[in-house]
This record gives C-alpha cells, sequence and structure tokens, in this order.
C-alpha cells in the first residue's frame, strides 16, 4: 500500500512537471491534456485518473509554483527585507509575483475558467486568496513595526498584483511599481483609515 502511494505520487509529480513544460514552451491554449499525457509517456486513460480536466491539472502546476515563490519572499524577508525600506521590500514583492508573463497566462485562463462555472477552480481559487492574503499579511509584520491595518494592507495589495498582472499581459504602458509601492507604504495606519473613509481614492 505505502508503494502503491508512492508511485501515485511519483506520476503525478511527472504530470506536474511535463505539463508545466509543455504551458511554458507552447502556452495554455496549445497544450492539451493528450500532448502532457504524450510527454510523460502514458495514454490518456491513465492521465485521467489524476486529472479528469486540463484546469485543475493546471491549478496544480499554478499553485506549487506559487508556493515556491511564496516561500522564497518570505525567506527573503526574514534574511534581507528587515533592514530595507519599506516601499523597497513592497516593490520587489510586487516584480517577484508578476514578471512571469506565462504565468500570468496561466492565472487568467483559470480565473477564466473560474468564471465560465468551473466549480472545483473557482472554490481553490478561494482557497488561495486566503493562503496569499495571510502570506503578504505575515510579511507586511515583518517590516512594519506601527500600528497597520495589516489585513486590509495584504487585501489591497493582492487586488494590486490581480490588476498590475492583467495590465502587464495587456502591454498597459507607463505602470511605476515605484509610486505604487510607495503610496501603499505610506498607506495602513488607523487613523488614516478612518480619516478616508468614504472618500473615494484620488
Amino acid at each position: 500500500m505505502e508503494f502503491q502511494r508512492s508511485r501515485t505520487g511519483a506520476n503525478r509529480e511527472r504530470i506536474i512537471q511535463a505539463a508545466a513544460k509543455l504551458i511554458i514552451e507552447r502556452g495554455v491554449a496549445n497544450t492539451s491534456l493528450a500532448d502532457i499525457a504524450k510527454e510523460v509517456g502514458i495514454s490518456k486513460g491513465t492521465l485521467y485518473y489524476y486529472y479528469s480536466s486540463k484546469g485543475d491539472l493546471i491549478f496544480d502546476v499554478t499553485e506549487r509554483h506559487m508556493a515556491y515563490v511564496g516561500g522564497k519572499i518570505l525567506s527573503w524577508l526574514e534574511e534581507s527585507g528587515k533592514g530595507m525600506p519599506r516601499e523597497d521590500v513592497i516593490r520587489m514583492v510586487f516584480r517577484t509575483m508578476i514578471r512571469s508573463k506565462k504565468r500570468g497566462q496561466i492565472r487568467v485562463y483559470l480565473i477564466e475558467e473560474a468564471l465560465r462555472g468551473n466549480d472545483s477552480i473557482r472554490g481553490r481559487f478561494i482557497q488561495e486568496y486566503e493562503r496569499w492574503r495571510q502570506m503578504i499579511e505575515d510579511g507586511l509584520r515583518k517590516i512594519f513595526s506601527d500600528d497597520r491595518e495589516f489585513e486590509t494592507m495584504s487585501q489591497v495589495m493582492l487586488a494590486t498584483m490581480d490588476g498590475l498582472l492583467l495590465q502587464q499581459l495587456m502591454g498597459v504602458p507607463n505602470i511605476s511599481l515605484d509610486r505604487i509601492s510607495r503610496f501603499i507604504a505610506g498607506q495602513g495606519t488607523a487613523g488614516q483609515s478612518r480619516a478616508v473613509s468614504g472618500e473615494i481614492g484620488s
């Protein structure tokens, strides 16, 4: 039984790695489950045993990458980020999260699948957003020593990341991570939040 579980895990890992390789080479739209099965050297039926839909497989590919990136960011904050200016830390996080165009395309594909009614992916996205929000909040607590609304700031940063990602994929010019990071670094105290309550940002 233990051997069977180990083999199942190894096969799943091979499938995820093959899918990631093909998606990076060809893009999401030009990669099918049949292509992935051929790359791994298994039948389509065997692949369906592990993944019945392309969306679920791609989500696992993305989740694996995001967990890796998140771990790198948290490690960097622990080792190097504490002594840097806050806006520099925030800018580094944004750049790390949005720099891969291919990963951005995968994320947009998954969002489209969720909006089209794929409840499985939608549910996983909701869980993922909360995990990422918490990770960002934990990181903010490491670089800000004053009284901030960390939960709200983490929600703003996560929403900003998605917006920046879409703008980057569409080729929107003049996106200034410097100004955005500087603005966020200066926000978030309880007093500031109350002062702008009910207003639309300029």
